[in-house]
């Protein structure tokens, strides 16, 4: 009779790879490993490049590009609050009932951002003249208000009014945010759009020719947006709970829209060209709202140095909209088996070079192709054909 030995050199491996291959998808320990040694050119573009992990079971990579266009054009300018603007304003120079005024008088209803950059907060101002305020900031959608904040070890809770602005975010581990637990200038109204616009004592850092521009503040264990990540939420109509942040430090404003690499102090590399940046007076928007730009920032004179910068700001960081740039996906099964019955018909060579070159044509292929060929079956295959026993027929004793 003849030896199985030959047949079972061939099928074993066969099936022990083919096995792996339906079921790898449930084995988590599997996936990572394949997750890992998966390799492709973006894994190794750092600079506004991401790669969406999300349907990694599926085994499915989907790389998007962030790169800032600066082509892109966005209606927006930053108003100064001059002298000449506050004499319109009224005899005050900017009471609370003056606000809610200056609010009716230059909103639109195509307005897609209103920014405020510094606190509104009177201590003498009447219950009635707060009311009318709140009323305009409640009737203006677009509103962003900025806060001044620093941290004094006062371990006092979070106001009531910032607590509509937290962010439901996890954390990463390693990374370390800006710590505040004191607002300046506590605001007279509420909204549910503030940021923090400073932070007393913390210096911008110069990244080339930007600045790490902070983007998350951490109150005790409550996540908050600065004033530039307030403003490019409002802009894009979405709420913090559409944030994502992903291990490695990217910030995904919607699963479709705007990244921003952020570092392990919550930072992102932003323009910050206060010197150079170019105010109107707020007046214009008095005088001619309707002429008025869809993204708007108005800077009262008592606005932070740092706020200044926020229009190259918002410009930038909405111009990072993601693009698909590739998706990797696996080979097709039925492909895949042929492949194995390949390499299982190539082990029967029993040549020393035999095993890393099919390694090495199998990656190499897949990387060209811009296909993801799964490793652990090939291993598994190559494994198994070395534990089964040679075709030779032992000599029978007579």
């Amino acid at each position: 009779m003849p030896s199985l030995r030959p047949s079972l050199s061939f099928l074993l491996p066969l099936i022990a790879g083919g096995g792996l291959l339906t079921k790898l998808p449930e084995i988590a320990p599997l996936v990572r490993i394949e997750l890992s040694s998966f390799l492709f050119p973006e894994r190794f573009q750092k600079d506004y490049s991401f790669v969406d992990r999300s349907e990694s079971k599926k085994f499915q990579l989907t790389c998007l590009d962030f790169t800032p266009d600066p082509e892109a054009n966005l209606n927006i300018k930053s108003y100064l609050l001059d002298k000449e603007s506050l004499d319109i304003m009224g005899s005050d120079g900017g009471s609370s009932i003056e606000w809610a005024q200056f609010l009716a008088q230059t909103r639109l209803d195509d307005d897609r951002l209103t920014v405020i950059t510094s606190s509104l907060s009177w201590d003498d101002a009447s219950e009635l003249a707060i009311l009318a305020l709140q009323g305009q900031v409640d009737e203006t959608p677009s509103l962003v208000i900025g806060l001044q904040a620093e941290f004094i070890n006062s371990e006092a809770p979070l106001p009531e009014y910032l607590k509509p602005s937290i962010i439901p975010l996890k954390i990463p581990a390693g990374f370390d945010l800006p710590k505040i637990d004191h607002i300046r200038r506590p605001s007279s109204i509420n909204s549910s759009s503030f940021g923090i616009s400073e932070i007393r004592g913390l210096k911008l850092e110069s990244d080339g020719d930007q600045k790490l521009v902070p983007m998350l503040v951490r109150w005790d264990n409550q996540i908050l947006p600065t004033l530039t990540l307030a403003s490019i939420l409002k802009s894009q109509r979405l709420k913090s709970g559409d944030l994502i942040l992903e291990k490695d430090g990217y910030l995904r404003l919607g699963s479709e829209s705007v990244i921003l690499k952020l570092d392990q102090k919550g930072r992102a590399a932003l323009p910050s060209n206060e010197q150079e940046q170019e105010q109107k007076s707020a007046s214009t928007l008095q005088i001619y709202p309707e002429q008025a730009e869809t993204y708007k920032i108005i800077t009262p004179s008592s606005a932070p140095k740092s706020t200044y910068g926020l229009e190259g700001q918002i410009r930038q960081a909405l111009s990072q909209k993601a693009v698909h740039k590739l998706t990797y996906k696996r080979w097709s099964l039925p492909f895949e088996l042929a492949l194995l019955l390949t390499l299982v018909s190539l082990l029967h060579i029993r040549r020393i070079w035999s095993e890393p070159f099919i390694l090495i044509c199998v990656i190499g292929g897949s990387v060209l192709a811009g296909k993801w060929m799964l490793l652990s079956p090939l291993v598994l295959i190559i494994i198994t054909f070395h534990l089964c026993p040679r075709g030779s027929s032992p000599r029978q004793k007579h």
